[in-house]
């Protein structure tokens, strides 16, 4: 490059700057052939990437007479040479590109405004590398160039802007050592750079003014832009600076920009820099300062700037409520987490609740959901839900917030000048589904601040909903017989559902407490109101499930005893509603019912199951009452097979509070009936696929009115009770009433008691037929050719459903077709086989040794339902989750090897097979392109990707429950969270497990499940899914640790295990979470291997271009002198990363990304305070003697 300026080759460069500057313009003309512009474009980029020319040309086209397209290219070429290129051109070529990138800013003037930007991103790639060492006049000459006009103070407020981007805000620079030198130049002039913003802010928003105030609108547009870029500059420093700049001035700024949410000009910046501020995180003393926000005149400014916008319904306007409504959000976490320095709450605090009360009150849901989260906090903190301002203002939030929970459908078309809710959803939302998932999130949060509101304030909360609900029963004698869910009363009615239901969640919490005699007197109108329409009357069931809670509380000894036998009275007409609802058309045979009416019934027989769970000791009294009409009910003949079943499992949860065995036993008896015979008639039918095709009608093509529906009926109906019975059936939790109750069984070898389930006698002798079904279901899959017409009816009735299909691709049901005789069909037969591994995994749970010790109980699951050598994916996911994790979970030590032993076996190798394989036909169609190509979101090869991804992460939790015991975890119950902490909570408060189960070293020691096991694992750990990966990352330690202790690892599996793990940092490094966890892997498998096989280096000496030396580092630290055992401590796992650098995987948006090198400056001599020296170290010494010198005496 020359130096000197043009010179002798002015000529030349000039040249090409003009040949450069017709290839833009050719790039970007419309009518040129794409092969010609496509020239013209790698023209640009060749001379970008290789011309010695490339900043001299750069320079003439961004200060010539060119286009504002060319100037910008020019100013690009400027960028690339500094950004690429600083560490290879000479000391003289980087003060030529410095001086001349100055001297751009000095002349300004630059008209489009993005040209501003690429100017100031050229100077701050010199800044990058040259300050503050060696620019430090930097501040000064941006300081002269503000001087020069408004258009120059405009690119350095860019410069300021991109550098904090680059170096906080978003660290785009990745070397660690500039980045720190720049950020604590940063900090230590951040003072002066502050008192430079507000002296513009100051200053350009006073001559706006003054220039409006003229109609000198031009000189007024000038000033108004350097404000806004000021504003926009703030908004990137705001965020990390420390607080004491924010706040400084007596909180000036905070002020100014309180005052300009006022102001229509500069109101949407101001917002959006006054959000950055109340978002702040941190610890509570350095967000502390913040409260200078919460005055009566700051709180008012923004109380104002609501009021002046919220009624003038334009884009603008909208886009600055929704951004002040986030700011008012902002403010509410701030205050709940600060509350304690709260001062003169009882000036600004009504204001504040004016001002959120007003965002509530807008058609916009998207206003009211983000003005919810305040409500939230304020309603469920201590402190503030008591305020007497907050008390006020319940009933009008109320009023407020209620019609927001009704349902608002999305427009079919946009064009609506309305100002409701539904035309905010089209600005906001550009699909039904996008805002269907919005509005049940919104929906959501609301009903969690009436929850809370109903414990701050109960008896308001509770007779505005009772006034509700009374308005509600009054509409129904005009409710029509027929509707619809878009008809208004059912839109009321949906939403009062949900709110009486939160409501009185908390009745039994608040106090004081709502009078149970007016909730009576509410259930009571309830159980006499008769709407006639099917969808009106389920709503009607949701209200008596939430009403139930007041037989509760006056059934207590808390009502007292007038209210209680009103409450005794009142119980049987309650049972008397839903099984009227139970049998609502009942002479209407089941397949000809509407959907509707079946909902109604369905909702009903799940009511009933509810109560006797959620209130069994309420019903006990009533036992015989609620078994006469359960009995009554079984002997009409219009129930399905799963009203019948449920009202059943609703006897059952009442009964378990018998604590008597011989009753629950007799009990269970009765319930089952001749289930029994059932299954003996139906054992020949279930004793081959053949028959059991013909029994349910798979043998021909489905129709739509099937002769052998009664037969599908009656093997359903005989799966889903014996389902029901085994679910449903539970010995007492309470020792001691279990051993009064009859339930004991003896005791093992232990001492530990053992108990007998009341339906373990009936239910087992009824297993073998289940499993003959689901030998039967799985024979199906067996290819044998079936001639006629209906050959490909069972084909087609054992692929996925609809439902499951549309689940697995994420598409929304709202879009589901009708149900054709055919999908029917594979819903029924998917439902059987479900039921099936529900059965075996439920009894495992209830009945556990009583089923495990059942004599050839292995046998006949192998036989059964792990007979899966012919099953897809989608069949075998349901057999891993439904049924062969809960059977490993609760199978009792004594049945370790003659159950779960032999189980593994045969399981563990047929699904290390047969995953392999399904891997290998995914990469396959990886590499084909069939999974990339577009509109192929439905296509089989998705759906199949999606199936293996679901089966692989299934079968590794089984495999985690036979390792280490860990399928069962107790919830992670986390409480509000807290300002001072923004990183992610943990998925599970559980460490990774470091040893085997007494069942894993069984497993791992058996010769066929143990290698499975293992290389299972292994695997796992590179097939290409993150989620899978990461739960083997978990399981292959102990693994590893447990087969080396038992001397089940040669040389080859060693170095097959840390090649594995090195692979799986290939496959999967690109996410933080998988990279962590295979490096602290990667680490304890190589320290244990590399002692006990010492050619396990030679797998770290495979990867290219390692460094021998850190090899050799790498094996000191791992020396057994030098570190404790186990320990994985940050050097070593940071020595293994810098080892497998070029093997880890990165994110597609890095891998062809161009290197930027940035050469680390002479270190900064920083300002240090010398510590206080002691008296003694001083020159004259403490001068101790002289303390107690006689003092001269006076002259």
């Amino acid at each position: 490059m020359n130096v000197g300026g043009m010179g002798e080759v002015g000529g030349e460069v000039a040249l090409i700057a003009d040949e450069l500057s017709r290839a833009v313009e050719l790039t970007l003309n419309p009518t040129v052939s794409h092969e010609a512009r496509n020239q013209a474009y790698n023209a640009c980029e060749s001379f970008k990437e290789s011309s010695p020319w490339c900043a001299q040309a750069g320079l003439l086209l961004a200060s010539g007479q060119y286009s504002a397209v060319v100037k910008h290219f020019g100013l690009q070429l400027m960028e690339h040479t500094v950004k690429y290129r600083w560490t290879q051109i000479t000391q003289a070529e980087k003060i030529f590109i410095k001086e001349n990138a100055m001297k751009l800013l000095y002349i300004g003037g630059w008209e489009p405004g993005h040209l501003n930007d690429a100017l100031a991103r050229v100077i701050v790639e010199m800044i990058k590398r040259e300050w503050p060492q060696q620019w430090p006049t930097l501040l000064a000459e941006l300081s002269d160039a503000c001087a020069r006009g408004h258009a120059h103070t405009q690119i350095v407020l860019h410069v300021f802007l991109r550098l904090v981007e680059d170096v906080a805000t978003l660290q785009t620079l990745e070397q660690h050592q500039r980045r720190k030198d720049i950020y604590q130049a940063l900090t230590s002039n951040m003072a002066e750079i502050f008192a430079f913003f507000m002296r513009l802010i100051e200053l350009h928003v006073q001559e706006f003014r003054e220039h409006t105030a003229k109609g000198d609108s031009n000189a007024a547009a000038s000033n108004g832009r350097v404000v806004q870029v000021v504003l926009l500059t703030l908004t990137g420093f705001v965020e990390w600076v420390s607080t004491n700049h924010v706040v400084m001035n007596n909180g000036r700024l905070l002020q100014i920009l309180c005052v300009l949410l006022q102001d229509e000009a500069f109101q949407l910046p101001a917002a959006e820099c006054l959000l950055q501020v109340v978002n702040r995180k941190g610890s509570t003393k350095e967000r502390k300062p913040l409260m200078i926000l919460f005055s009566e005149d700051a709180i008012s400014c923004i109380h104002r700037a609501a009021v002046a916008s919220v009624n003038v319904a334009d884009e603008k306007n909208y886009l600055f409520l929704k951004k002040l409504s986030q700011v008012v959000a902002g403010l509410g976490q701030q205050l709940t987490s600060l509350w304690s320095f709260a001062t003169g709450v009882e000036f600004w605090m009504p204001v504040l609740l004016e001002s959120m009360l007003l965002l509530t009150s807008h058609p916009s849901l998207t206003l009211t959901h983000a003005v919810s989260s305040v409500w939230l906090c304020v309603f469920r903190h201590e402190h503030a839900s008591k305020l007497p301002a907050v008390a006020a203002v319940v009933p009008r939030w109320l009023h407020a917030a209620a019609p927001k929970l009704l349902k608002v459908t999305y427009p079919a078309t946009r064009a609506s000048g309305a100002h409701d809710a539904a035309t905010y959803a089209c600005i906001d939302y550009d699909s039904e589904q996008e805002f269907a998932v919005f509005f049940n999130r919104c929906r959501t949060e609301i009903l969690d601040c009436f929850r809370h509101c109903m414990c701050a304030a109960p008896l308001v909360t509770w007779a505005y909903v009772e006034q509700w609900t009374r308005a509600a029963l009054d509409k129904v004698e005009s409710c029509p017989a027929e509707l619809d869910h878009t008809h208004p009363l059912h839109v009321e009615w949906e939403a009062l559902s949900q709110v009486l239901d939160v409501v009185l969640s908390r009745l039994v919490h608040c106090e004081p407490r709502p009078s149970v005699v007016e909730g009576l007197q509410l259930l009571q109108r309830c159980v006499a109101c008769a709407p006639p329409a099917p969808l009106i009357l389920s709503l009607l069931l949701s209200l008596v499930s939430a009403l139930f809670v007041f037989l509760s509380c006056a059934c207590s000894q808390i009502a007292g005893p007038g209210v209680g036998v009103a409450g005794a009275e009142l119980l049987p007409r309650v049972l008397d509603k839903i099984f009227a609802a139970l049998l609502t058309d009942n002479h209407t045979p089941p397949p000809r019912r509407s959907r509707a009416v079946k909902n109604v019934r369905r909702h009903a027989a799940s009511l009933l199951v509810k109560l006797g769970s959620k209130y069994p000791l309420l019903l006990l009294p009533v036992f015989g009452r609620l078994h006469e009409m359960c009995q009554a009910a079984l002997a009409r003949p219009g129930l399905s097979a799963m009203e019948s079943v449920t009202i059943q499992e609703a006897l059952l949860l009442v009964s378990n509070h018998f604590c008597c065995y011989e009753r629950q036993s007799a009990l269970v008896a009765q319930v089952l009936g001749d289930v029994s015979s059932r299954w003996a008639a139906l054992a020949p039918h279930l004793a081959s696929a053949a028959s059991l095709a013909r029994l349910i009608g798979l043998d021909a093509a489905p129709a739509a009115d099937d002769e052998r529906g009664e037969a599908r009926r009656t093997l359903l109906h005989a799966l889903t009770l014996t389902l029901g019975v085994v679910k449903r059936t539970t010995v007492p939790t309470d020792p001691d009433k279990a051993s009064r109750g009859g339930f004991g069984a003896g005791t093992t070898p232990s001492g530990n008691p053992i108990w007998r389930n009341p339906c373990g006698a009936h239910v087992l002798p009824l297993f073998p037929h289940a499993l003959a079904l689901a030998r039967a279901l799985h024979e199906l899959h067996a290819p044998a050719p079936a001639p006629g017409p209906g050959a490909r009816a069972p084909l087609e009735a054992l692929q996925p459903p609809p439902a499951e299909r549309r689940h697995l691709l994420g598409l929304a049901d709202t879009d589901a077709p009708p149900p054709q005789p055919h999908d029917r069909m594979q819903a029924y037969v998917h439902t059987l086989h479900d039921n099936v591994c529900h059965l075996v995994g439920a009894a495992a749970t209830t009945l556990g040794r009583e089923l495990c010790g059942a004599p050839g109980l292995a046998r006949a699951l192998l036989g059964s339902v792990l007979a899966a050598q012919q099953l897809p994916d989608h069949w075998l996911r349901p057999i891993a989750r439904h049924a062969l994790k809960p059977l490993l979970l609760h199978c009792p030590p004594a049945h370790y090897a003659d159950l779960a032993l032999p189980l593994l076996d045969h399981h563990a190798p047929f699904m290390l097979v047969h995953l392999s394989q399904r891997w290998e036909y995914i990469a396959s169609l990886y590499e084909s392109g069939k999974l990339e190509e577009e509109g192929s979101n439905e296509s089989q090869e998705v759906l199949e990707d999606m199936l293996v991804r679901h089966l692989t992460r299934e079968h590794l939790e089984v495999l985690k429950v036979s390792l280490v015991d860990g399928g069962v975890s107790p919830e992670v119950v986390t409480g509000a969270g807290d300002m001072e902490d923004d990183s992610p909570p943990p998925a599970s408060t559980q460490r990774a497990p470091e040893q085997v189960s007494e069942l894993g070293a069984m497993v791992l020691a058996s010769p066929r499940a143990g290698p499975a096991v293992l290389h299972t694992v292994l695997r796992a750990l590179t097939w290409p899914d993150s989620t899978s990966s990461l739960r083997a990352t978990a399981l292959a330690w102990p693994a590893l640790r447990a087969a080396l202790d038992a001397g089940l690892v040669g040389d080859a599996e060693a170095s097959g295990a840390l090649a594995a793990v090195l692979q799986a940092l290939r496959a999967h490094g690109q996410h933080d979470a998988n990279q962590a966890a295979l490096l602290a892997l990667a680490v304890q498998a190589y320290e244990t291997l590399r002692p006990r096989f010492p050619h396990v280096a030679g797998v770290l000496r495979a990867i290219p271009d390692v460094d021998a030396h850190d090899l050799r580092r790498l094996d000191e630290k791992l020396a057994p002198g030098n570190a404790k055992q186990n320990k994985i401590d940050k050097t070593k796992r940071d020595l293994f990363k810098k080892i497998t650098a070029r093997l880890i995987g990165r994110n597609v948006g890095q891998l062809f990304k161009k290197e930027v090198y940035i050469l680390d400056l002479p270190h900064m001599s920083s300002a240090r305070r010398e510590p206080p020296r002691s008296a003694l170290d001083a020159p004259g010494g403490a001068g101790l003697p002289g303390l107690f010198a006689p003092a001269p005496a006076p002259t």
